[in-house]
């Protein structure tokens, strides 16, 4: 990278880090890369360090970790490998659960919408409905309708 042995400029960090400029200093603000020193100009100028925290913080969010589980990371990998490794299998195993329940969540979404589709109304069949902004939204699924008939009558 350019400018290494100085440090480099906030706008190199951001090319090679994918992050936007305001992305970087936001961290800089929460306390996930350090304060970087300033140039004689003013410029904030970033350690390699700063560089590697950046794409570590990408590759954890790629994984679905928050900022705040993030940090806490980089907390306790001062503490040692072991319980930072902990740390990191407990995440990882609440993240799996988190993850199994939004796909849960999803496919139930993804169900109504197939059923809506497959039950779609024609715009002048929808003109002699009463509803407030679209009929293909505000309208139940037969098959949910169905669905909870079903199960209040303890079938």
């Amino acid at each position: 990278m350019e400018g290494e042995q100085q440090g480099f400029q906030i706008g190199v960090v951001s090319r090679e880090t994918t992050f936007s400029i305001d992305t970087i200093r936001y961290y800089e603000k929460l306390g996930l890369v350090e304060k970087p020193r300033r140039s004689e100009g003013g410029f904030r100028l970033y350690p390699q360090e700063a560089v590697e925290k950046l794409r570590f913080i990408k590759r954890a969010q790629a994984l679905g970790l928050t900022l705040k589980e993030i940090k806490g990371i980089m907390q306790c990998s001062k503490e040692g490998l072991k319980p930072c490794c902990d740390l990191v299998r407990k995440l990882f195993t609440n993240k799996i659960k988190e993850f199994t329940s939004k796909i849960r969540e999803l496919q139930t979404t993804k169900r109504g919408l197939e059923a809506l589709l497959s039950e779609w109304v024609s715009p002048k069949e929808a003109r002699k409905r009463s509803f407030a902004v679209c009929p293909q939204i505000e309208r139940e699924p037969k098959r949910n309708r169905r669905e909870r008939q079903w199960n209040r009558s303890g079938k």
